[in-house]
């Protein structure tokens, strides 16, 4: 990972250097380039034409632009409410896992969840269209534009179409706003198209080549991790029983906890076996709950729990659906010895004081909290069976293809739209051959060539996924972001009609003291969710 960043920055850096001493030397310009910061720009007065021809029809365009101003106004709204949500939880993420830089970084190859190549294609499209929409927009009112061309570093970044600048200032906030409204709305708008082209045109017409769990998740260094198994693997049978659905794997009952249990998987197009510890693993520990209070950690294994051999998730909820708050019940934990090299005996943990469920409910998520919901012990710990996640293939199916089944308010609309964005999080995109080996396209997309199929569909969710967020971003209310421009317009609409005896000098300048402090604000609560965690932490 660290070697791929590397090599990226030092072939920046190589690249910069060139460009530097051809633009000293005079080589590029007589190309129409010239080096622009770290980029070599490409300057020309070809495609005005084009521009001109797709501003024709100026009617539909003003009215396009309604709607983008629409758009902006209510993702600046949504973008402002989530930053400030995020930095209200900011003391509840552990300093070890805050994120980096090169998190806030929208760069192909450098931020670890954008690939290279399909995030290289979404910012160039992403930008292309961003900038001849503003482009259009800017001929539809009438002003000029100086140039067009291209930004590369290395390789084409994107596009820029560049207005006549005092001729933007001079117009009126109508047609201003305009300009700066179409260019995030329509990454949006094409962000939006292409998740459609994604999830129903795509990923619905797949369906999975075998019924069995996939493996979704592995715990570092534990039972699964040691083991070999890997995100993608599908569990065929453990212990010589066949496991066919995730009810079979959570409900699997085979040796006591400690002990190894035989599974054979399918990964990567081959059937593999593997000898794994077995039994319920703690994938983490919640600081001040009973759990931790008792001395258990994240790593160990409960080997039984109020006398009962705990063999599975199932064993767990049951027995703790028999508990109550308050309760003190037995525990055995296994803890990992690389000295000898299998699990032993916890000595110094050996009971567990319960609190209740409802209790802990009410405090934490008040919202789960209804006339159906069931009160019991609870220990404030998260599990896994191997220290594993598994999944039918047909659930992460409609994760990818109907991301909205079963959202039926907003609270569900809104949970199932964050977790349709985070799917580069989960392993889910791009989709490489550990998942794709597992599904085959139907219908006519079933004539492409595997390989051209998957392809397209790690296409249609990078233009989707870069396009979104080029389009949020952007409509941040922060100069010199489009948002800030179009906040700063707004205000001073809004500052003309409360202040209507200010002259143009006071209002220009409250307006801009404003817009200013906004701006810093916005860039504190970017920042703050970098170096939050670490301060509190």
């Amino acid at each position: 990972m660290y070697e791929d960043i590397l090599l990226v920055l030092l072939a920046i850096v190589g690249f910069v250097f060139i460009v530097r001493l051809a633009d000293r030397k005079g080589w590029i310009k007589k190309y129409g380039m010239k080096a622009y910061g770290p980029f070599l720009m490409w300057s020309t007065q070809r495609g005005k034409t084009l521009i001109d021809r797709l501003a024709t029809p100026k009617k539909f365009w003003l009215g396009y632009a309604a709607v983008a101003k629409w758009i902006c106004a209510v993702v600046m709204f949504l973008m402002m409410a989530l930053l400030l949500w995020e930095a209200t939880i900011v003391d509840q993420i552990p300093a070890e896992n805050a994120p980096g830089l090169e998190m806030v970084l929208g760069i192909p190859g450098v931020n670890p969840i954008i690939p290279l190549w399909y995030g290289i294609l979404g910012l160039l499209v992403a930008i292309v269209i961003h900038e001849v929409a503003h482009g259009i927009l800017t001929r539809v009112g009438n002003m000029d534009i100086r140039s067009m061309g291209l930004l590369l570093l290395i390789v084409p970044m994107g596009a820029f179409v560049e207005p006549d600048e005092e001729a933007l200032v001079k117009t009126d906030k109508r047609r201003r706003m305009n300009v700066y409204a179409v260019g995030p709305a329509t990454n949006i708008i094409i962000g939006l198209v292409c998740a459609l082209i994604f999830s129903s045109a795509m990923m619905g017409s797949v369906e999975p080549v075998q019924e069995n769990p996939i493996i979704v998740s592995v715990v570092d260094d534990g039972p699964a991790d040691m083991a070999g198994l890997r995100f993608g693997a599908q569990i065929m049978e453990m212990e010589g029983i066949s496991i066919t659905t995730y009810d079979d794997f959570y409900s699997f009952s085979g040796p006591d906890p400690g002990e190894n249990v035989t599974v054979s998987y399918y990964y990567e197009g081959e059937l593999r076996t593997a000898e794994v510890t077995a039994g319920v693993l703690l994938t983490s520990v919640s600081p001040g709950y009973p759990a931790d209070d008792a001395g258990l950690e994240p790593g160990m294994i409960i080997f039984s729990l109020n006398d009962t051999v705990i063999r599975n998730d199932g064993d767990l909820k049951t027995v703790l659906s028999s508990t109550v708050g308050g309760q003190t019940v037995n525990v055995t934990a296994l803890v990992y010895d690389s000295d000898l090299g299998y699990y032993v005996p916890v000595t110094s943990v050996t009971s567990v004081t319960l609190m209740s469920r409802l209790a802990y409910y009410q405090e934490v998520s008040p919202g789960t909290v209804d006339d159906d919901f069931v009160d019991y012990g609870f220990m404030g710990i998260n599990s896994a069976y191997m220290g594993t996640g598994v999944n039918d293939p047909d659930i992460i199916l409609e994760r990818l293809a109907t991301p909205y089944a079963g959202a039926d308010d907003l609270n569900s609309y809104v949970t199932s739209s964050l977790r349709y964005i985070a799917l580069p999080f989960y392993g889910l995109a791009p989709l490489t051959s550990t998942i794709t080996d597992l599904y085959e396209p139907q219908g006519a997309w079933g004539a492409l060539p595997d390989g051209v199929f998957w392809v397209l569909v790690n296409c249609a969710y990078w233009i989707f996924w870069i396009n979104l967020m080029v389009g949020m971003t952007n409509v941040l209310p922060a100069v010199p972001l489009d948002g800030g421009y179009l906040f700063r317009d707004g205000l001073d609409a809004i500052v003309r009609r409360v202040k209507k005896n200010a002259s143009d000098e006071v209002r220009l300048k409250y307006v801009g003291k404003i817009t200013y402090a906004l701006a810093i604000f916005v860039l504190f609560l970017i920042m703050w969710q970098l170096i939050g965690p670490r301060l509190l932490g």
